[in-house]
């Protein structure tokens, strides 16, 4: 039968989906991340990758899409780390802004514009907002009981006060949210507070504030939620529940040295609080990102225009401030779009625990892209991201789906079909009429591709992959069961029919990745030869593609192995006391402070002073078997290296608990050593660097992504003990 006969008598479209669909601008906001550390994969999927992944979707449907992000700089994260470095908050935020933004690109998440909240920018916008509102009528001036610390003699932030919840019973609930259920909290709601600071408890005093009156503003917000029927049911719930307790006037200052300064006078001592000032940033984004292009009115046809749909792509211990409080605040102020949609992902977990830099669970973006590429990253991540539920992130996984979907699955139907191509110095095209089968298989491409479609605009990311992989699997059948190896000995154009569908099925299956794994996406697509690419073009414009010219190329994947050699369970500790061993005149008995309190006896004394040692950062091994030396226990190993002359204990900067990798691995838990067992292990010295011999694996020694170095430049047999 004719292709085109068929077509109009199955009453089909190719891309039907996009060339009816109506085009729209929409506004994606991310949430702003804190500036107090590097960004690590539970944050990714909490809210980036999957509206990374949202926005690339809408750009090749035709959407004009406005991605904006940016560095929240003035929460007490941002103070804690400071203290904790001994610098002003100023140099924090400025380091963690750039070292961020390195992070997102190197995950090809791209905003459009990254703001920062210590912008002049974002300050003028923050004071108009807060004047608007109080000229209104629903800031006012209201007294409030506060936390304030006795030893430090001042009030303290939320977040620097930790207890017990009220309403779950966790343990570790901040002063402003529990980070377990969710409910927001004031400091004095808290069982058992305690100041962060000090550890003691704090006491309450009487100071005055400005209050937005959410109370006042109930009645619109709970019209507002009750249209948003189409909301995630874990969003729209805790929305519900939140707004059904009632509200109540709810404090946007505080008594703060760091964040931006109330517009009027005699407040020089309060700041805005920063959930307030912060959730300002989207609008300071588009506005700024609309100067810098030359386009000064541009943001505003997505703030102001009530047919722009806006999304806020945030982690669930945000829902409370982008569901309830940001809308409130637009409310109040009049002019702007309230938000469409709030597509909160839940918590991501390592291997069933929560990411813990402290201790070391789970990995930083930089540190996991040292061991694997980013579009195996972004594939796999997108399969597991926690759209309705807590979900897990799993290495054996991570490693079985990559090797499996997309590499010997996807990478290799491509290598296939190419590959078959170019040997035969084939050049397939059109063909004239097919046969039923290959109908059925442009049919069943199309309807995917609309299933995919639809599932992925309604923010459905992991659907989206998952009904790209049922084409994958088709794929790989349909060549299979195709047989060209046989045609071009019977059928040259059979043959030309089969390579041609091919050829189109591999284009639906890597302009429908492009999304999820750009960069790779690219790389293929160049290799069927056509002039277009990938980033600037439309699903419409890609897939009607018929004319192709294969290039030779490669997979850009690399097959990923994680069989975990580290036996060694190494972090930085400081020695916080050295003692004479009390029955060894040639030993100390010396105290570290890790994750936790250890114990040694150490023969270091031939070696060190006591002064040499207190206060001192070093490498300890910690599933060492546990001894006692001459009446004293003995919980871990002091690394040290023998220079020739004597000992030097190994040791580095960080913070206590910092746990070592060897290369790309952390201990794997499996193995307590002997003495003799460690003794027996090879390390060699490599330009400064220790390396460890595990099964025949090369591995540096490294802590917080950089190789531990000693005095000693090479060699070839280092005795470390």
């Amino acid at each position: 039968m004719n292709l085109r006969k068929w077509i109009d008598n199955k009453n089909l479209n190719f891309s039907v989906y996009y060339t009816t669909m109506e085009r729209e601008k929409i506004l994606v906001n991310c949430a702003l991340p804190y500036a107090n550390g590097p960004l690590h994969l539970g944050h990714i999927a909490g809210a980036y990758l999957g509206a990374d992944i949202f926005v690339r979707f809408n750009r090749m449907s035709g959407n004009e899409v406005l991605f904006i992000s940016g560095s929240d700089e003035y929460g007490t994260p941002i103070t804690i780390s400071a203290e904790k470095n001994h610098v002003p908050p100023q140099e924090i935020a400025d380091k963690y802004h750039i070292e961020q933004i390195n992070s997102f690109n190197s995950l090809d998440i791209i905003f459009d514009k990254f703001t920062r909240t210590s912008d002049p920018e974002h300050v003028k916008d923050v004071d108009e907002f807060f004047i608007n509102l109080l000229e209104k009528g629903y800031l006012v001036k209201r007294y409030m009981i506060s936390p304030f610390c006795v030893e430090i003699n001042k009030f303290m932030p939320d977040r620097y006060i930790e207890g017990e919840c009220p309403y779950c019973g966790y343990k570790e609930a901040r002063g402003d949210q529990c980070d377990n259920c969710g409910q927001t909290l004031d400091p004095i709601e808290l069982i058992n507070p305690v100041c962060k600071m000090t550890g003691n408890s704090p006491i309450f005093k009487v100071t005055d504030h400005f209050f937005l009156k959410l109370d006042s503003l109930q009645e619109k917000l709970s019209e507002f939620i009750d249209s948003k029927t189409y909301w995630r049911p874990n969003v729209l719930k805790f929305t519900q529940n939140f707004i059904g307790e009632g509200l109540h006037p709810r404090a946007i200052t505080r008594d703060l040295d760091w964040g931006v300064k109330i517009p009027l006078k005699g407040y020089e001592n309060k700041k805005i609080y920063v959930w307030f000032e912060a959730l300002i940033g989207y609008i300071t984004g588009a506005r700024v990102y609309s100067e810098e292009t030359g386009k000064p009115e541009y943001w505003k046809e997505f703030w102001m225009d009530k047919n722009i749909k806006s999304y806020y792509f945030i982690g669930k211990d945000n829902i409370p401030f982008h569901t309830i409080i940001w809308p409130a605040m637009l409310l109040a102020h009049g002019g702007f779009n309230l938000p469409y949609n709030v597509p909160a992902n839940e918590y991501l977990r390592f291997e069933g625990e929560k990411f813990s830099k402290s201790r070391g669970i789970g990995f930083t973006v930089d540190e996991m892209l040292k061991f694997v590429d980013k579009n195996s990253l972004r594939y796999y991540m997108a399969s597991v991201l926690p759209e309705t539920g807590d979900s897990d992130f799993s290495m054996n996984e991570f490693q079985l789906k990559v090797n499996s979907e997309l590499i010997d699955k996807y990478g290799n139907y491509i290598y296939r079909v190419e590959s078959f191509i170019k040997k035969n110095g084939l050049s397939p095209h059109e063909p004239e009429t097919m046969d039923t089968k290959d109908m059925e298989m442009m049919k069943f491409l199309e309807d995917k591709f609309s299933e995919y479609s639809m599932e992925v605009s309604g923010i459905h990311i992991k659907r989206g992959i998952s009904i790209w992989l049922e084409i994958v699997m088709a794929a790989n059948n349909y060549f299979t069961e195709s047989a060209p190896w046989k045609l071009i000995k019977e059928d040259t154009e059979k043959l030309n029919e089969k390579l041609y569908v091919s050829l189109k099925i591999g284009q639906y299956l890597t302009a429908m990745l492009y999304p999820y794994v750009p960069s790779a996406s690219e790389s293929i697509w160049q290799t069927f030869g056509v002039s277009e690419n990938l980033e600037n073009a439309t699903f419409n414009d890609v897939l009607k593609i018929n004319k192709f010219n294969i290039k030779k190329g490669s997979i850009p994947f690399e097959k990923i192995d994680f069989s975990n050699p580290d036996i060694l369970d190494i972090q930085l500790a400081t020695i916080v006391s050295v003692e004479d061993h009390p029955g060894a005149d040639s030993l100390y008995s010396i105290k570290l402070h890790g994750d936790k309190i250890y114990q040694t006896v150490s023969d270091l004394k031939k070696y060190y002073t006591k002064d040499d040692l207190q206060g001192k950062q070093v490498l300890i091994l910690t599933n060492i078997e546990k001894a006692r030396i001459r009446g004293v226990e003995s919980q871990c190993l002091i690394l040290s290296i023998w220079n020739g002359n004597s000992k030097e204990v190994i040791s580095s900067t960080g913070n206590d608990g910092d746990f070592a990798n060897l290369g790309k691995y952390r201990y794997n838990g499996e193995e307590t050593l002997t003495f003799k067992e460690f003794q027996k292990m090879e390390f060699t010295v490599s330009d400064h660097h220790i390396i460890a011999k595990l099964q025949e694996k090369s591995l540096p020694v490294m802590l917080n992504g950089k190789d531990v170095n000693v005095s000693i430049e090479n060699l070839d047999k280092a005795s470390i003990a």
